[in-house]
């Protein structure tokens, strides 16, 4: 069965206002304050977060992903450093050198993304964030040499071809050993940096993937200071912010980031994660609720972009 209707959970209006503008499929704009009925037939953008309270409610839905180590299996072409993954029982020593850590499969505001000093702090870090229960010992994560990008960009894949791609993050050295850094929201769409070197590059990613990847994704690459492009991360179309990547082949890639019959890719989130969730209520409510905050990125803050119950993941 195909998707009629495309509804977006988020306090982020803007986001279901551009997606409706490709005019390609139904778009409803929901604050996801309730458990949705699905017949499948609608399709979802919404945050992790929120998804796995989906779960919890007893509802499921197709959501798929690369998985939380498929990036390791990128040719080293690509990634141009070293990439490891697998479950923090299980980390690897690397020694005491600054390595980049995140959890492979979710956002936690306690431990973000980042440079850590040796396995040790990034697990300690992680131990405190949930209160040192063993469930931690079991959620996975993804580790990797450093690499500094200069620009970042987020090109969406569906059935083995990049979409949509958009700019969303630059890098630059600023006044004395200042650091600034210019995000996409300070561009009006249409003025963006060009992402079209990324999406051939990513395509070119794409192709050397053949069979093992799923129908829709996300693909995020960057250069560095050489302007040399590299893989990045990959993350869940149906939760990956849309920046100013154009509407229609975002929506060609949400889609296929959901499709039935796709197990091998089924996005299965940590088990700490899914028992600490609280289901979405099952009753008859208003989703206009006057207490929720909305939140128009593109005249405030990128950080406090897309809100509701969590940020969305990516």
């Amino acid at each position: 069965m195909s998707y009629e209707k495309l509804t977006v959970v988020t306090s982020a209006r803007w986001v279901a206002d551009d997606l409706r503008a490709a005019g390609t499929i139904d778009v409803e704009h929901s604050l996801g304050l309730d458990a949705p009925r699905l017949d499948g037939s609608t399709a979802l953008w919404c945050s992790g977060p929120w998804a796995i309270r989906l779960l919890k409610t007893g509802i499921r839905h197709p959501f798929l992903s690369t998985g939380p180590e498929w990036l390791t299996t990128v040719p080293a072409e690509f990634l141009r450093r070293d990439v490891w993954a697998g479950t923090i029982e299980e980390m690897p020593y690397k020694g005491f050198k600054p390595k980049f850590y995140k959890l492979a499969e979710h956002k936690h505001s306690a431990v973000p993304a980042g440079l850590h000093i040796g396995r040790g702090k990034f697990q300690r870090s992680l131990f405190e964030a949930f209160d040192y229960t063993d469930g931690v010992l079991g959620l996975h994560y993804l580790g990797s040499e450093p690499m500094e990008y200069v620009r970042e960009y987020r090109c969406f894949i569906a059935h083995g071809k990049v979409t949509a791609a958009s700019f969303y993050m630059a890098t630059l050295p600023g006044v004395g050993d200042s650091i600034v850094t210019i995000t996409w929201d300070a561009y009006e769409a249409g003025r963006a940096p060009d992402a079209s070197k990324a999406a051939a590059f990513a395509q070119t990613v794409v192709d050397a993937m053949g069979a093992n990847q799923p129908p829709g994704y996300t693909l995020d690459v960057g250069t560095d200071a050489d302007g040399d492009f590299s893989v990045i991360e990959a993350n869940a179309a149906w939760s990956s912010n849309i920046y100013h990547a154009p509407s229609e082949g975002v929506i060609e890639s949400v889609l296929a980031s959901q499709e039935p019959g796709h197990n091998r890719w089924a996005w299965t989130p940590d088990e700490l994660f899914l028992t600490r969730a609280r289901p979405l209520p099952t009753g008859v409510r208003t989703n206009t609720a006057p207490v929720v905050k909305i939140v128009d990125v593109k005249t405030g803050p990128a950080d406090e972009s897309l809100r509701i119950h969590d940020e969305l993941d990516n």
